[in-house]
């Protein structure tokens, strides 16, 4: 379905409104990256997202609506050859979008009452390569095989290395090492600050 199409952007699925934020359809995004829960834990997710309780159109139905609401009403391949990379994750890079929006567009993420899924997506994927994070995008999906100077490849691979989207138990062991260092740091100055008072 067309962004510029007359009846604008889905408001109801199912025969019932539906919260199409973007911000609920981060948190079931997240949900299915989350390899912690179930498939039907993960549905449950998206769809109190989405639906707010379970519409009268069923369990079943209500997945299909979710996952055509979810992938912007493509299917799960539709445009693509092989497995396209992703470009994004909404938990790593959430500093670099915020940032980008502002910059981009002048428009504070944290401010924002309301943006639709599909409007907030179409604005992701079109952040201009002046912002860090529309480089990395670019960086991220570029198809090394079309590159066929050896140098630029190779210095494209060398990015594509360095900004690629962490496992999630990789990026939990990098919080929770950040964080020991921080609390040891922190130790370390309160100690300095009661030998000083000793002192004094």
């Amino acid at each position: 379905m067309s962004l510029l199409l007359e009846q604008g952007l889905p408001e109801q699925l199912c025969g019932v409104a539906i919260y199409p934020d973007f911000r609920n359809m981060i948190r079931f995004e997240l949900a299915l990256l989350d390899e912690s829960l179930t498939d039907q834990d993960r549905a449950l997710v998206g769809i109190d997202q989405l639906f707010g309780a379970p519409p009268p159109c069923g369990m079943e139905q209500a997945v299909q609506a979710l996952l055509w609401f979810y992938l912007r009403g493509r299917g799960p391949t539709e445009g693509k050859g092989k497995a396209a990379a992703r470009a994004y994750d909404f938990e790593q890079d959430a500093g670099r979008i915020y940032a980008a929006f502002l910059a981009a567009y002048g428009m504070d993420l944290t401010q924002v009452n309301y943006l639709h899924w599909w409007a907030f997506l179409a604005l992701l994927e079109a952040l201009p390569d002046t912002t860090q994070m529309g480089q990395i995008m670019a960086w991220r999906t570029i198809d090394l095989d079309s590159i066929k100077d050896k140098a630029a490849r190779a210095h494209y691979a060398a990015l594509k290395r360095q900004y690629a989207i962490k496992p999630r138990g990789a990026r939990l062991s990098a919080v929770e090492d950040q964080e020991q260092r921080l609390r040891a740091k922190v130790a370390g100055r309160f100690e300095e600050a009661r030998n000083y008072q000793r002192q004094t």
